[in-house]
């Protein structure tokens, strides 16, 4: 699963976007007079003005995580889109704090606006670190700070990260190296290092990588989890060292950059199952919820809602699309049908081309073929 926020065009409309350079409010209790603070906050502000959005050497980022990470910032990775910068044209940083920590500094920030009644709107808390080097502060990653103190296990090209509670499974590990030794294999690719870290909760992923707050955190609890695909990282809440949902999106999606995302949740559902359940579970729930509304058409079944906690419809269409292009093809089916696009166009347009399906089709095909494929 991947955690998304969108543009929140209804909060933002009546806002005027900032083109000019970002101002920041620092708190009045922090001691700016503090040379080593004073420093921080101006490389803090540089950031800021530097078009962390974009992807590039930037010089006031630690140069060791510039050059181990594709995406170094990794509040930019896991959650908002476009960008979390993108939203600084809507929401103006306050520095609430800068605090020591051995020989670094955290520093946290508020990005928030004001409504027309004068009331503050919050949009995110994040945490980050400036940390000194060859007489310089540069800013980097909280994650590795947050995580000093945890064990480490490696198994195949999996590196396991995880809190001193949790006992680690070497057996279920070695289960998920094979499944990644065979999922490269079939699609002709060399396995790659990764990380893999494991909490309880949703809510502990964000708060690792540095948001102590931001919009959306109440929807995101319980278990689950998410690819940092461009950093190779995988982050498991309430998962075990077996989890191959994410392990395929890591691999996979880099693959097919223009598929649309039904088709590459669908797959890793296929695969690896969704919220610790195989595909066909999750089908027959829908099979069910389906004959029991006959009258629901699934012609435009990327509008389908279906609300339900456990069993989510994009994983099991997509994966069911995915099951029958595989069933009629293998893999050049399979490579055809994620090859036409992202808009939602594109994803009928796949159906049709490659099932033969118009979208006035869709609603019998769909039930039919899912019928089916619970009945297995």
């Amino acid at each position: 699963m991947r955690l998304l926020v969108c543009l929140l065009v209804a909060c933002c409309s009546s806002l005027v976007a900032q083109e000019s350079r970002i101002s920041i409010y620092v708190n009045p209790d922090i001691d700016t007079s503090n040379v080593h603070i004073g420093e921080v906050i101006r490389i803090w502000n540089s950031y800021l003005n530097s078009h962390p959005d974009s992807v590039y050497d930037n010089p006031w980022w630690l140069t060791s995580e510039r050059s181990r990470y594709n995406k170094f910032d990794f509040l930019n990775t896991v959650y908002f889109t476009p960008s979390l910068y993108y939203f600084l044209r809507y929401y103006k940083p306050t520095i609430m704090s800068v605090t020591p920590s051995d020989s670094s500094y955290i520093i946290r920030t508020l990005f928030a606006s004001q409504t027309n009644s004068g009331f503050s709107r919050p949009f995110c808390i994040i945490r980050i670190m400036a940390i000194k080097v060859d007489g310089s502060y540069r800013l980097c990653n909280i994650l590795s700070f947050n995580t000093r103190s945890w064990p480490t296990e490696k198994i195949g090209s999996i590196t396991y990260r995880f809190p001193p509670s949790h006992r680690f499974d070497p057996a279920l590990a070695e289960r998920m190296n094979a499944f990644i030794d065979t999922l490269t294999a079939i699609w002709h690719i060399k396995p790659f290092p990764t990380k893999f870290y494991l909490v309880d909760d949703l809510s502990q992923i964000m708060h690792l990588v540095g948001f102590d707050f931001y919009v959306g955190e109440s929807e995101n609890r319980g278990t689950g989890g998410l690819a940092d695909i461009a950093n190779r990282i995988v982050y498991g809440a309430g998962q075990n060292e077996w989890y191959p949902h994410e392990f395929v999106h890591l691999y996979i999606n880099p693959l097919f950059p223009n598929a649309h995302h039904y088709f590459l949740e669908g797959y890793a559902a296929l695969l690896g199952g969704s919220k610790g359940h195989p595909l066909p579970w999750h089908a027959r729930r829908m099979q069910k919820y389906l004959a029991d509304h006959p009258g629901l058409d699934l012609d435009s079944v990327l509008t389908f809602s279906h609300y339900d906690s456990e069993t989510d419809p994009k994983y099991v269409f997509g994966g069911l699309l995915c099951k029958l292009a595989l069933d009629e093809g293998g893999l050049p089916k399979l490579r055809q049908l994620f090859s036409f696009g992202t808009s939602d166009k594109d994803f009928y347009n796949a159906v049709e081309t490659v099932f033969g399906v118009k979208q006035s089709k869709l609603n019998s095909f769909i039930r039919t073929k899912l019928a089916e494929y619970a009945r297995e």
